[in-house]
């Protein structure tokens, strides 16, 4: 209702909108507010990113991944697992390079030139199957970028990669279940939804720790990047989710005795002693 009807004819106008009270303030649309955030944290990503060209190793076609944009993000913290929170982006979902014309896919860090005999088991195995995408979008969402990920993985199994290479694959399939679930909209119909995303990250942080673990046995350092006491340190965190404690002390122990480990890694160390007593103390109580 317009309050102020009837004063046109004194000549004033434009007076539909005025509020007498605070209160009388028009009412935000929170359908429009989400929207727009989603829109402002989209145009943040974008800025984060750039497309990078690759020649791909199986069919030798040239394409362009995106990829973050390096010293360009923040750094917020790190997860217990070593899981990277950037602000306005997250890395992990631009760690896959894919191959659109013939679906080879390899974490970036592992992207070099293969074997004869890897290139035709790719082909036999992938490429003869695989349907070429030309998905051109600004970011990747959740979706695509978990599907990148189970090609990556999937290419690795096939050309037979060292375990360390297959394993951090699927710790970085986890951490995009998390981060997807960590994106959901707090609504009640979404539990199940939020409850299945848990599940997955599970299963493949579980995959994770298995296969760096026997990678810990027989590979040399580094290993995947990092060296004895920061890999030691991810292994005691994944022991340590998988309520396997025993391992977890033990490697826990070793690292902060250890002169070569570094301060951050020995903080966070710390932050897991802290955790493994309180969950032990638990138990006990129980």
């Amino acid at each position: 209702m317009d309050l102020f009807a009837g004063l046109e004819n004194l000549g004033l106008k434009g007076l539909e909108n005025i509020s007498i009270y605070e209160s009388d303030a028009p009412v935000v649309d929170p359908e429009a507010e989400r929207l727009q955030r989603l829109k402002n944290e989209l145009e943040a990503e974008i800025q984060h990113l750039y497309d990078k060209s690759y020649t791909c190793p199986v069919c030798d076609k040239s394409f362009k991944s995106k990829t973050m944009k390096s010293n360009r993000a923040k750094l917020l913290n790190t997860d217990m697992d070593l899981r990277p929170i950037h602000q306005d982006i997250d890395s992990i979902k631009y760690d896959v390079v894919a191959c659109p014309h013939c679906g080879y896919a390899v974490l970036a860090r592992y992207f070099a030139p293969l074997t004869s005999v890897q290139i035709n088991k790719i082909k036999e195995a992938i490429s003869s199957q695989y349907t070429r995408s030309d998905k051109r979008n600004k970011v990747y969402s959740y979706d695509t970028a978990i599907e990148r990920g189970k090609l990556a993985l999937l290419s690795s199994v096939i050309k037979g990669a060292r375990d360390s290479e297959k394993a951090y694959v699927c710790l970085k399939i986890a951490w995009l279940f998390r981060g997807k679930a960590e994106h959901m909209p707090e609504e009640e119909e979404l539990s199940e939804d939020l409850k299945e995303l848990a599940e997955q990250e599970k299963v493949f942080l579980r995959k994770a720790y298995d296969g760096l673990y026997m990678a810990r046995q027989k590979e040399p350092f580094p290993i995947c990047g990092m060296d004895e006491v920061t890999f030691d340190y991810l292994l005691a965190a994944l022991a340590y989710r998988f309520d396997d404690y025993e391992t977890s002390a033990r490697l826990v122990g070793e690292i902060l005795v250890n002169k070569a480990a570094g301060f951050r890694v020995k903080e966070k160390t710390r932050e897991l002693k802290e955790e493994l007593k309180r969950r032990i103390l638990e138990i006990k109580n129980e």
